[in-house]
């Protein structure tokens, strides 16, 4: 089966080869066990080793306030991809280059962590919507070295072989000390299956409200599978990725996602049994179609409909204009009822091939998520990481710390939780703080520094609590509907205690959780 190029997701084209046990190029075979119901993960690994150029990709980036940075090595003029929307397909050079090569499949991950590929896109099997489990992108064990070593920049180099003085990605060992065969990222943020578990499907609302760093122990089963929240090795990826193929810090100047597109409506006109809302027509224009929404007596309520997408907005009079919802249960509402926004809905990103947005203007309007190397991001709400614990004693300030094996993951700081020495900046004030170039703490990728702003340095902010402050806080990332300029890929709270869980606060299943350290 030829996937030398990546079509939206969930559709068919007809480029794609029928036989999954097609001979690429002539190097490699897909084989598929039927008594197992899987693929080989040896023939998967071939499949990846004939996609491997062994190049080293780099990107020097600025220590101080600039923000371009520099592709170097193989990287060096490879222009950046010019992002696709629904109907218009990114330009991307980096498509089917080694380190960057990915494909979408179906796999489940076991209780040890191994991965297990069952459905592979265009072979028949592969489903989005949870049907044939869960959805992820596919992709090769990076290896990285993050030099620090000049005192006006840091290098970033990746490749798909290990090159000298490289280190395989976090997460890349399985607990057992072995290679992982190759790496699975959720290609979808984590929703609530019917079984009550985080998933990655296509199709369903955002899971948030609930999801906190210790509240994953419970959503991801970690005590018991191999799965867990999402993980510090699908936070690198994303990282390592954009800075190789976008050369900036601004990671927001690129893809803002959906981070101002907190609204809150009043209905203005009552209605029975309906399947809509009416609001002031200026209000109207501020919506997005496709996006999320409820209804409720108050802001972010939804006693009266609950998270729906928005199917079409119609003018009612010459003030006020209809949102229509895709609930299938008719409601009704009363003057002053609120309509709010709320994360986006898994999937809403499946017609968009590449890179990119739904619509242009979703890349700089704050209203709408994106997609990076086949990821649906920043769907409005923050992602908590399932492994990290951000830690401080009170005098010291608030140091980062990583839990590599997701079985050991703990509602408080244990043992087995690494202190990596790396603290995120922090001084006399609980604050928003703008770090200037990236750092690594065991692998976590983290802004560092202090005095930028939100369009210089790493652009985006870290928060803090004053370091005097004592105790233990979560790892929130991305942004979410409200935090507008201060988000990104390089955004973090830490401001709120591991058992936080509402509206603005998600996260999504990691297949790669169960690992250990790199020697």
């Amino acid at each position: 089966m030829a996937l030398d190029y990546i079509v939206p997701i969930g559709h068919d084209d007809g480029r794609r080869i029928a036989s999954a046990l097609e001979i690429i190029a002539g190097r490699a075979v897909l084989e598929y066990d039927e008594a197992a119901g899987e693929y080989t993960n040896a023939s998967i690994a071939a499949y990846l080793s004939a996609h491997r150029d062994g190049l080293a990709y780099g990107v020097s980036i600025p220590k101080g306030s600039a923000v371009a940075c520099t592709k170097i090595g193989a990287n060096a003029g490879i222009p950046n991809p010019t992002p696709g929307i629904v109907g218009r397909a990114a330009v991307d050079p980096y498509v089917g280059r080694g380190p960057f090569f990915y494909i979408y499949v179906n796999a489940t991950v076991d209780t040890n962590g191994y991965p297990h590929v069952t459905a592979i896109q265009g072979d028949g099997k592969f489903k989005i919507d949870g049907s044939n489990g869960d959805v992820w992108t596919l992709a090769s064990v990076l290896y990285y070295l993050l030099d620090e070593s000049s005192d006006t920049a840091v290098t970033l180099s990746v490749s798909d072989t290990k090159l000298a003085g490289m280190a395989p990605q976090p997460q890349a060992y399985l607990p057992d000390g072995t290679l992982r065969p190759f790496m699975l990222y959720a290609a979808y943020i984590g929703v609530k299956g019917s079984d009550g578990y985080m998933h990655s499907y296509s199709g369903l609302p955002a899971w948030v409200s609930a999801p906190s760093h210790n509240a994953l122990i419970t959503e991801c089963r970690t005590a018991t599978t191999g799965y867990s929240g999402k993980s510090i090795g699908d936070d690198f990826y994303i990282k390592a990725m954009f800075l190789l193929k976008y050369a900036t810090k601004h990671s927001q100047s690129v893809f803002a996602g959906c981070t101002s597109y907190n609204l809150n409506y009043a209905v203005t006109v009552a209605e029975s049994d309906v399947t809509r809302a009416i609001i002031a027509k200026a209000n109207a224009a501020n919506l997005v179609v496709g996006s999320t929404v409820a209804i409720g007596t108050a802001d972010k309520g939804e006693q009266i409909a609950g998270k729906s997408k928005i199917l079409k907005i119609e003018d009612y009079d010459s003030d006020n204009s209809a949102i229509y919802l895709d609930t299938p249960t008719a409601f009704t509402t009363s003057v002053g009822n609120k309509l709010c926004t709320l994360p986006w809905f898994s999937g809403m990103l499946n017609a968009v091939e590449g890179d990119g947005t739904i619509t242009d203007a979703g890349r700089t309007n704050g209203k709408e998520p994106f997609k990076l190397q086949g990821i649906e991001l920043a769907m409005g709400c923050y992602e908590v990481l399932g492994d990290v614990i951000v830690h401080s004693d009170g005098s010291t300030g608030w140091e980062i710390c990583v839990n590599y094996d997701s079985r050991n993951e703990a509602s408080s700081l244990t043992s087995n939780y690494t202190h990596t020495g790396k603290h995120l900046y922090s001084d006399a004030t609980d604050s928003w703080k703008y770090p200037t170039h990236p750092d690594s703490a065991g692998g976590l990728l983290f802004g560092a520094g202090n005095g930028a702003s939100s369009t210089t340095g790493m652009c985006d902010g870290t928060y803090t609590n004053k370091t005097e402050t004592a105790g233990d806080r979560e790892w929130l990332g991305l942004g979410h509907l409200n935090v507008g300029a201060i988000a990104g890929l390089w955004c973090v709270d830490a401001n709120n205690g591991l058992g936080a869980a509402v509206w603005l606060i998600g996260s999504r299943l990691s297949g790669i959780g169960r690992s250990r350290a790199a020697a």
